[in-house]
């Protein structure tokens, strides 16, 4: 897998995320570590990034609009 940084602009903090890049015989997916929790973003089926936490994570752990940021850079790339 190929590891890389995100930076990422949030209520006007700057963030850093370590990233790494997973393909696949038909997609990719990405891995990111925010705040020391696994975020997977990968396609849905219109095409769009969908964010999916792992089950045992607590809907308050991480802001939606954080996540939301997040796919914005990758949308940039």
């Amino acid at each position: 897998m190929e590891e890389f940084e995100i930076p990422v602009t949030y209520k006007g903090q700057e963030y850093l995320f370590n990233g790494r890049l997973a393909t696949f015989t038909y997609g990719y997916k990405f891995y990111v570590d925010v705040n020391g929790v696994e975020v997977i973003f990968e396609r849905d089926d219109e095409g769009n990034l969908r964010a999916m936490l792992p089950d045992n994570t607590s809907d308050n752990s991480i802001e939606k609009g954080l996540i939301e940021a997040i796919i914005e850079v990758f949308k940039a790339l």
